[in-house]
């Protein structure tokens, strides 16, 4: 579970030529135990949502992992309804990503889903998150990162709940 991501990931990075850091700790669930594990402030991981329009519609929503998402601001994007809108539960995570939560990347997962990204994530010159397992992260140089979400044909906007 997950480790397929894993090697996704790491192969589509060499495609690009890009070489980020690799590291391994004890696993982490939240944003905020991530942060911590890697020495990093919250504000620099990046924290994949995956949502549904309850219709068989899927996306991910990469936003910095000190903000929430804005789920009424995605369902606006992508032409969903407000009220049917909502995060997937941890059984349709890890069915439709490959990956448990706490571990989902922003991109790579085992179903091809489309993916929005918040422009606050450009904000931080580095950028960590899991790549597919809760062990395992990367950290990256935002923007390469800007460059991986070209590639994959990320959307950008604001997708963040106002404070």
């Amino acid at each position: 579970m997950g480790h397929e991501e894993v090697t996704k990931i790491k192969a589509f990075f060499r495609g690009l030529n890009i070489h980020p850091r690799y590291l391994e700790h004890k696993a982490v669930i939240t944003s905020d135990d991530a942060a911590k594990t890697r020495g990093f402030a919250l504000r620099q991981g990046i924290k994949a949502i995956l949502l549904t329009n309850g219709s068989g519609e899927w996306v991910i929503i990469d936003i910095p992992a000190d903000q929430k998402v804005d789920i009424k601001k995605v369902a606006e994007e992508l032409n969903w309804s407000k009220g049917k809108t909502r995060m997937a539960t941890p059984e349709e995570v890890l069915q439709k990503t490959g990956c448990e939560v706490g571990a989902v990347p922003p991109f790579g997962h085992r179903e091809l889903i489309p993916v929005l990204v918040d422009r606050q994530v450009y904000e931080n010159h580095e950028s960590a998150f899991n790549v597919g397992v809760r062990t395992q992260s990367v950290v990256i140089e935002t923007t390469l990162m800007k460059k991986v979400f070209e590639n994959v044909n990320a959307r950008e906007g604001n997708f963040v709940r106002e404070s």
